[in-house]
């Protein structure tokens, strides 16, 4: 967007100061300043030229010898514009110019004849879209004179970066970037009033136009007025200037009153020719055909709203207008529209189509409903002072849809000055705001500040948008820097992963296990070689591969897979898995919304798997008593009990559930060889899967652990060795042995002996029995008492003899 500095002194008055100094002061306080540059720069070498002598060019029919007095010199031209005679004065282009549509000017030969320069039409200096002939100027103009002199050019153009103010809609236009730099530059700013009393006479007018908004959501406002009395004719030469200045192409008065306001306030107009709109409908399109003012016919659809009389859409709301209502030569009556759109159906719209205009990108950008007044009357006082016959043939409808509640925000001082890290002086700020427009009520430590409407509408909300608006305005130059004087606080920790990593490590470094990572998917195939059914499991919508279509309920289906994939290349495969499984049980707890969600039961596990040609069994034990210990550092005693409940895919004979302190930790099994030779697996395979969430029961126990003062009076050590029914549990021995007494400190298992010595159906346990007193050494008789006692006891209890061969 292009900024005239003239344009903007009509509103502030801005000292004496350099354009540049200017652009760094915006660029600092409000938005990026991308360029500026003097508007008579756009004509450099461009002259102004008589021309002498015209006659036809020797080779070509349709060109032109002229000889151009520029001055200093006379040049020879080739020029082909039909209107070129002897004794005009003209713009004449030297050698080296590059004019306003980007074409260069160089010596060239044409046609064999040598041109030192061009004579310009309107179009290639910017000034208008003639190209018929040459641009012939007044008898004012003087011969060698600049061509930007000869304009009396003598403003300053500071190019915007777009991107800047795509939060900032009060930006769009020459009046609110004026508040601006009032504020930072502390100059009061002047007033808008609009004076539209002759040309509109409210209490005489009964008439209105016809108007009806079926859109009301998309359109929060719609002001309309018919005027009669036009006579369409160029603009004023100091309208026609400032629209050239700022990248607008003059076109007629009434065309160019509605692009001025546009960009004097930011607001888009339209104006149609009233002889074609009976009535206005602003409506939703009917997937109809419409030809835009630029010529192209364009597919409307349902979404986009449109702009329409009794018969046929008139214009794209916020976007274009069309062909079948524009202003033309023969326009004497005309209805003007200042209206609210509601800006995503605009932007959306605009991009459908491909046509994004100065319109389209200040609609998206949430304007001021209360904006269409002021640019509307505005609209009347600039075609009252053009059109003195122009007169309003009806009163001002206003449909207003849009209910804005005022925003009041809570400023407290001190916060302030902790958010921006120095004292802004209360003065300073109330100045500050004011001047923005906000409206500030002092409560002593706190203010209460109402946002101005055409801030509201996407831009301020909360206390940091506040903080924000101090700062720039203040200068951020002006805010030392220093070290934010926050306490550092260590984040907190999650257990859950510091677990997961723990236990990753120790499985990995302790025990020598190579972590897999494996979809969370399963496929039939899988589940009939482990003779599961797949009634109970959950099925995906749109599985990735068609052998992976259902969620695992067990880590185990996975990492069989991966056994018999690494089995060709490793006498031993032991691996290990940390992931979660899904149950299809719905109707989980949201804990946050305390309330029921329908989604499977869903937990985390470890998986453990042993394969080689030898008995893991024990292997398999040791690993999770090892990764018990490790976690705790309580040596917490894990047990190995008889399982419940012998899933299809284990070894009845060998399978173990693992308790620790009584709770339920997970299950130790041998996979039965028909699975194993199911899955095409040539080792025997051993598999522990355990409870996450009891692991991190036990982990936490750790946290608070605290340090035990070891027993200081030594311990005895008596061994016993039983045998016993093969049918009875070693788990009911050990339990009973280390309740007897409590003396007994520990049990410890330390060899298992079947064979034909000791008969059919029995086996011999050995044990590490070991009492210790905290009050004093215990002496070979006391310990024989009680050892007596124990083996009478075990004797009664699971008729074991005890060993002595």
């Amino acid at each position: 967007m292009y900024l005239s500095l003239d344009w903007l002194k009509d509103f502030v008055n801005i000292p004496k100061i350099d354009a540049f100094e200017l652009g760094h002061k915006l660029t600092m306080h409000t938005f990026e300043i991308d360029g500026v540059e003097a508007e008579k720069e756009k004509f450099n070498k461009v002259v102004v030229g008589k021309a002498l002598k015209v006659e036809k060019h020797p080779n070509a029919d349709r060109l032109k010898l002229a000889v151009v007095d520029v001055g200093k010199e006379k040049l020879n031209i080739v020029c082909g514009a039909p209107n070129l005679e002897e004794g005009q004065l003209v713009a004449v282009a030297l050698a080296g110019a590059q004019l306003p549509n980007g074409l260069e000017i160089q010596k060239a030969q044409v046609r064999g004849q040598e041109s030192n320069g061009m004579i310009c039409a309107e179009d290639e200096l910017g000034l208008g879209d003639n190209h018929d002939g040459i641009m012939v100027l007044d008898k004012n103009a003087k011969v060698g004179q600049d061509f930007a002199n000869y304009l009396k050019l003598d403003d300053v153009i500071l190019e915007v970066d777009n991107k800047s103010i795509s939060n900032r809609p009060d930006l769009w236009g020459h009046y609110g970037i004026a508040r601006e730099i009032s504020t930072f530059m502390h100059q009061p700013l002047k007033e808008f009033k609009t004076d539209i009393k002759k040309i509109y006479n409210e209490k005489k007018l009964n008439d209105k136009v016809n108007v009806k908004v079926e859109e009301k959501e998309l359109c929060p406002r719609y002001m309309v007025v018919k005027v009669d009395g036009i006579e369409v004719k160029p603009s004023p030469e100091w309208m026609q200037k400032r629209l050239a200045a700022v990248g607008q192409k003059p076109i007629n008065n009434i065309v160019d009153i509605t692009n001025y306001v546009m960009m004097e306030l930011g607001q888009p107009l339209h104006a149609f020719d009233s002889n074609l709109v009976d009535k206005i409908v602003v409506r939703k399109a009917k997937k109809e055909k419409f030809t835009t003012l630029d010529g192209t016919e364009r597919e409307l659809e349902s979404s986009m709203l449109v702009i329409a009389n009794s018969q046929k859409a008139i214009a794209i709301a916020g976007v274009m207008g069309g062909e079948n209502s524009e202003i033309n030569s023969e326009t004497s009556s005309i209805v003007i529209e200042s209206a609210n759109f509601e800006p995503v159906s605009v932007r959306k719209t605009a991009q459908k189509l491909g046509l994004r205009t100065e319109s389209s990108m200040r609609f998206e950008k949430s304007l001021d409903p209360n904006l269409t007044e002021i640019a509307i009357k505005r609209t009347l006082e600039l075609i009252q002072q053009t059109n003195p016959k122009a007169e309003c043939r009806t009163i001002i409808t206003d449909i207003d849809n849009f209910k804005a509640k005022p925003i009041i925000i809570d400023l407290n001082l001190e916060w302030l000055e902790k958010m921006i890290g120095q004292t802004v002086e209360k003065k300073s700020i109330l100045n500050i705001l004011q001047s923005l427009g906000f409206s500030v009520k002092d409560n002593g430590q706190s203010l209460s500040v109402t946002v101005p409407s055409w801030r509201a509408t996407k831009d301020i909300s909360i206390a940091e948008d506040l903080v924000e608006e101090i700062a720039r305005i203040y200068g951020y130059e002006n805010i030392q820097a220093q070290m934010p004087k926050i306490e550092i606080k260590r984040p907190a920790i999650n257990q859950n992963r510091k677990l997961e990593k723990t236990i990753k490590q120790i499985l990995s470094s302790q025990s020598g296990l190579f972590e897999v990572y494996n979809y969370s998917f399963v496929g039939e195939e899988q589940l009939k070689k482990m003779e599961i059914s797949p009634d109970s499991y959950i099925r995906l919508a749109n599985p990735v591969v068609k052998y992976q279509t259902m969620l695992r309920q067990t880590l185990l289906t996975n990492l069989l897979d991966n056994v018999r994939l690494s089995q060709p290349r490793y006498d031993t495969v032991n691996i290990f898995e940390v992931g979660d499984i899904y149950l299809n049980v719905s109707g989980s707890i949201n804990k946050d919304e305390k309330k029921k969600e329908n989604l499977p039961f869903q937990e985390k596990k470890v998986g453990i798997i042993l394969a080689g040609n030898e008995d893991k069994f024990r292997e398999v034990k040791g690993i999770v008593e090892n990764l018990v210990s490790s976690l705790t550092q309580q040596n917490q005693e894990v047990s190995f009990e008889q399982a419940s409940s012998i899933p299809s895919w284990a070894d009845s004979k060998e399978i173990a559930q693992v308790k620790v302190n009584g709770i339920d930790l997970g299950v130790v099994m041998k996979i039965n060889s028909k699975v194993v030779k199911n899955f095409s697996i040539k080792k025997k395979v051993y598999f522990a899967e355990l409870n996450f969430n009891e692991l991190l029961n036990l982990f936490k126990l750790n946290i608070n652990f605290k340090y035990q003062e070891n027993i200081k009076y030594p311990p005895v050590t008596r061994d016993l060795a039983f045998v016993v029914d093969d049918k009875i549990m070693y788990n009911d021995i050990r339990n009973e042995i280390e309740g007897f007494d409590k003396l007994i400190k520990n049990v410890e298992l330390f060899d298992v002996y079947q064979g034909d010595i000791l008969g059919q159906d029995k086996r011999s346990l050995a044990f590490h029995v070991i009492y210790q007193a905290e009050e004093g050494t215990l002496t070979s008789e006391e310990v024989d008492k009680i050892q007596n006692k124990l083996i009478k006891n075990l004797e009664g209890k699971f008729a074991a003899q005890i060993r002595n061969f």
